[in-house]
């Protein structure tokens, strides 16, 4: 296939492509080899090889998505950019305010901890969520309850709720899409719009920024607002063509609601009860904590079993249900 029509922003060609891939790929096998190779390091090098490992496989799942790699692909490459952050957090020896131990008043750390999120949410790798909060939570003093706009999006995916003031850690350029969390539904897709058209601008700050004129270049992608264009089911007509913004993956996710898992706060068990008498309303095991946890083998339609009190209180059978 054409690689001019196959990727995904212009800026790349498939020669800078090609380059790119093997440069981190090679990035990777030395900085893996100097990890095994037994010889002594500085006290942070360690921690510097493991870290630029994590990065690197981060930036070549997004190298690879801008390439026009289908999402089915990018999806089985996930769990390995999870695995190596992981291996990161779990032995770094960095100041817990250093930028890459993911505390979010760092602007790149703040976009790599959405862009982790995003690509569990758009992947529908929903069960990564947890794992990237407890790395974020190792800053918590940090991380946690200082940004509106995070804890918003934290609250979607989790359905825990963290005190906030309406502040923002980086207000420019993530005002707009802040602001999107709180308004009125009809108001949000030109929140998101506006928020999309200054990103890159507001990313002055980024290392990769300006990439694709002097550095490894692997992709402008607004994944934020896919995040929230997702959890707030936004229409994202007005502006799912601007260059940076990655509708290929929003589409994706949205018509395949079947694959994986999508994450969310846990859904609520519905509990199935009956007190004595009453007709059973499901076969199964039945059990009752007011009479030390008994348990009968019922069929629909029987009548309950008594007493109607027992040993520490009046008896309410539950269904018992197998996880």
């Amino acid at each position: 296939m054409d690689f001019s029509k196959q990727r995904r922003q212009k800026y790349l060609t498939e020669k800078e492509y090609s380059g790119t891939k093997g440069a981190y790929e090679r990035g990777i096998q030395k900085s893996a080899e100097a990890l095994t190779s037994g010889r002594p390091m500085a006290p942070t090098g360690p921690s510097n090889l493991r870290w630029s490992i994590a990065r690197h496989y981060l930036e070549l799942l997004l190298l690879n998505y801008t390439a026009g790699q289908p999402i089915e692909e990018l999806r089985e490459q996930f769990p390995e950019v999870i695995k190596r952050f992981d291996v990161f957090i779990e032995n770094d020896i960095s100041k817990p305010n250093d930028p890459d131990t993911l505390e979010i008043t760092q602007i790149d750390a703040y976009v790599y901890v959405f862009w982790l999120l995003a690509l569990c949410k758009l992947l529908r790798h929903g069960e990564y969520i947890t794992k990237v909060m407890e790395w974020v939570n190792r800053s918590r003093k940090y991380s946690r309850g200082r940004d509106g706009l995070f804890e918003a999006v934290v609250e979607k995916l989790t359905g825990l709720h963290v005190e906030t003031p309406r502040v923002l850690l980086h207000p420019d350029p993530y005002r707009p899409l802040a602001s999107a969390t709180v308004r009125a539904p009809e108001e949000r897709p030109a929140l998101v719009k506006a928020f999309v058209e200054n990103w890159y601008k507001g990313m002055k700050d980024t290392y990769w920024q300006g990439s694709h004129v002097d550095g490894a270049y692997f992709g402008y992608w607004c994944l934020e607002a896919a995040l929230v264009t997702v959890l707030w089911d936004i229409d994202d007509g007005s502006y799912r063509d601007n260059l940076v913004y990655p509708k290929a993956l929003v589409d994706w996710y949205r018509g395949n609601p079947g694959v994986g898992t999508d994450g969310g706060p846990p859904k609520p068990k519905v509990v199935i009860r009956a007190k004595p008498g009453e007709p059973c309303p499901q076969s199964g095991n039945w059990i009752s904590p007011h009479l030390d946890n008994k348990i009968v083998k019922m069929t629909a339609g029987e009548a309950m079993p008594g007493p109607e009190y027992g040993p520490t209180g009046a008896v309410i059978w539950y269904l018992e249900v197998k996880e």
